[in-house]
């Protein structure tokens, strides 16, 4: 934890440097790059990457665009001494696509009363430009760096976490600490729930019909496995934590059949588990063959661990007193409800991480999504307080 007169230099250097302009930046960069379409499907996050680099460079950033499939991009940049990164800000740039019938035009980046209109501008463009926006007033102010900051930006967080996956198969990140800036509405969250999901796959013997008792029919056999796994799933009202909550189990998907006149021979469901610290994939896949027994087949289809930072972790208690000093207000300190990538640096990397950033999660992937104006000035803020904080002194 930095000493309390740190952290008040810190303040007072970010109030110096966060003139209007640079507030009003903050907000021109977050419409910006939700006009750059970054939708995933299909995944195109090349411009949104173009865009960010061309800032982080400006800013005086060493830049890497490392496009890891075709207009699939991830931007690394560090600024001070790479060997010893003190902070790493992490977002991602793609966005989900705007289904539905939108008042405004989904990419437009439309602004009325304080808000910001538009796909993506609360999951996360809106955090993107504040980390992009804070990194250049860094750059601006010419920051003699004593230590390294790292600004993360990836692709596809929205499907298959490809664009972080990808660095961690490439990279050893190393970090003090790391801030991922998911839609919170400006509050310190300490992690979340992890999320698995997994295949249950019943068979069956097909015949005509017409004559069932030749035959074994897959979705029957399918139906006991569901009543076995609602069991299972009610069972988990004791699996707690005091921060996170429970754990939860819940199936999302069924198939099974080919035509009307035949019996099944097959049939399958989708199951998510949603997971708290250290439970492992052996263990959940153990209990869910357990709950299903003889009658299907659990089978693996993804793994994201829990993520959580301790509240007393002198990064908490960073953001808490920057963030105090920032808003006037007494900051709040809670988790988030969905799933990030946060355990890909807290438990992957052991870099102790947590999620802070503009907007809120009612918002994301809905039709019509906001972000408050006043939220990306906010974390703008805090990121400059926060970086200045954290490489201005060993």
């Amino acid at each position: 934890m930095k000493t309390e007169a740190k952290r008040e230099q810190s303040i007072r250097w970010m109030r110096e440097h966060m003139t209007k302009e640079w507030e009003e930046a903050a907000i021109t960069c977050a419409a910006r790059l939700i006009r750059c379409k970054s939708y995933n499907p299909p995944g195109n996050e090349k411009e949104t990457a173009a865009v960010a680099a061309e800032i982080l460079e400006t800013a005086g950033f060493q830049v890497e665009v490392e496009e890891f499939e075709p207009n699939r991009c991830n931007v690394i940049a560090t600024y001070g001494d790479p060997e010893d990164i003190a902070l790493i800000l992490n977002g991602h740039m793609d966005v989900v696509p705007a289904f539905g019938e939108w008042v405004r035009e989904p990419s437009g980046a439309q602004r009325e009363n304080g808000v910001l209109f538009g796909r993506g501008s609360c999951d996360m463009l809106g955090g993107c430009a504040a980390i992009l926006t804070a990194a250049s007033l860094i750059g601006a102010a010419k920051v003699e760096p004593k230590r390294g900051i790292m600004v993360l930006l990836v692709s596809d967080e929205e499907d298959m976490n490809r664009g972080i996956r990808h660095i961690l198969s490439t990279k050893k990140l190393k970090a003090d600490c790391a801030v991922i800036a998911e839609p919170t509405q400006c509050e310190i969250q300490l992690g979340n729930r992890g999320f698995s999901s997994w295949y249950v796959k019943t068979k069956g013997v097909g015949c005509h019909a017409s004559e069932p008792w030749n035959g074994v029919n897959a979705i029957y056999k399918m139906g006991e496995v569901i009543r076995r796994i609602e069991a299972y799933a009610d069972s988990l009202s004791e699996v707690r934590n005091e921060y996170l909550g429970q754990a939860t189990c819940c199936i999302g998907t069924i198939k099974g059949g080919i035509r009307l006149n035949t019996v099944p021979d097959a049939c399958e469901i989708e199951v998510e588990r949603r997971l708290l610290p250290g439970e492992t994939p052996d263990r959940i896949k153990e209990e869910l063959q357990k709950a299903v027994g003889e009658w299907g087949e659990v089978l693996d289809r993804s793994f994201f661990p829990a993520s959580l930072i301790e509240r007393d972790h002198p990064l908490v208690e960073d953001c808490k007193e920057l963030l105090a000093g920032i808003t006037e207000q007494e900051p709040v300190v809670s988790v988030f409800r969905a799933c990030t990538e946060a355990s890909m640096f807290s438990v992957l990397c052991n870099i102790p991480t947590l999620l802070l950033g503009p907007g809120s999660l009612d918002q994301a992937h809905r039709i019509n999504e906001f972000c408050r104006e006043q939220d990306i000035v906010d974390c703008t803020k805090l990121f400059a307080a926060l970086i200045y904080c954290y490489i201005s002194e060993r």
